[in-house]
């Protein structure tokens, strides 16, 4: 598995673009939820599984919200390129509410010219560095970005949940800003793809995940009470909530694409 990514990557948009080239089958991976939204591209064979193992069907082009972990099997000589996008972007690209579309992964070439997304689709297939790609989508996508960037309520909630990495309640958004919390409710809903508690619980799992990756900490209780976690069952629930699986088969397992995406920078504001 060759994975591609610039680690300076910088646009006024995108916040990352990361290409993986398979040379070899590979069994099915977990891939986590970041609370980001996601234009993929799939050149090849993939399966991919739900949270309660069922297929899913993977459109060349696609557009991802929040939502739960999913899994996915590669063959071999096939390509994925994942478009990190703000999460407020799926709401604005499809205009439907983001939490009916949880654990969807939703056609793009419903909501653009096929033209166009088929000259991108053919162009991008073979460029294999970052700039080269980042290029090849403003080419095509840029007329797209002004309304699929487009600031909702939400926005400034989502980014306040980031840059407090989740440690924070509910009822401190509806002190902090203009919204009652059933408003913040309802806008979570509709913009956002998950409660608004689950979404500072995700939030704050990534980040915790990420230190448990790098082994940035000098016990595991130190870490669980770094995150304000109750106690070790408390983690262990958001554990299986967000990855599906223990601690333990987490640490047994060997999951190069998990790895290779913890390794980059979260919330890249």
């Amino acid at each position: 598995m060759n994975f591609i990514n610039d680690p300076n990557f910088k646009h006024s948009f995108i916040k990352d673009v990361v290409r993986i080239d398979y040379r070899t089958e590979v069994p099915l991976q977990c891939i986590n939820d970041y609370g980001y939204s996601y234009i993929m591209f799939r050149f090849g064979k993939f399966e991919a599984y739900d949270y309660q193992n069922a297929p899913i069907e993977i459109p060349k082009v696609f557009v991802k919200g929040t939502g739960d972990f999913f899994k996915v099997k590669a063959y071999k000589n096939s390509t994925w390129l994942s478009v990190e996008l703000p999460n407020h972007c799926l709401h604005n690209i499809t205009n439907r509410i983001a939490k009916k579309c949880r654990n969807q992964l939703i056609d793009l070439y419903d909501y653009i010219d096929p033209s166009i997304l088929d000259q991108l689709y053919y162009e991008i297939f073979d460029l294999t560095d970052i700039s080269s790609i980042t290029q090849t989508l403003d080419k095509h996508l840029h007329q797209f970005y002004g309304e699929w960037n487009k600031n909702l309520d939400s926005t400034l909630l989502v980014n306040y949940i980031y840059k407090r990495k989740g440690l924070l309640a509910v009822s401190e958004l509806s002190d902090r800003f203009p919204f009652s919390e059933r408003s913040i409710e309802r806008m979570f809903y509709r913009e956002v793809g998950s409660s608004p508690y689950r979404f500072i619980c995700l939030v704050r799992f990534n980040f915790i995940i990420r230190e448990l990756e790098q082994q940035n900490y000098s016990s595991l209780d130190e870490l669980i009470s770094k995150y304000n976690y109750y106690d070790h069952s408390h983690f262990v629930k958001d554990f299986k909530k967000f990855l599906g699986q223990s601690i333990h088969i987490y640490k047994n397992d060997f999951n190069p694409l998990l790895s290779s995406a913890l390794s980059r920078e979260y919330n890249k504001m």
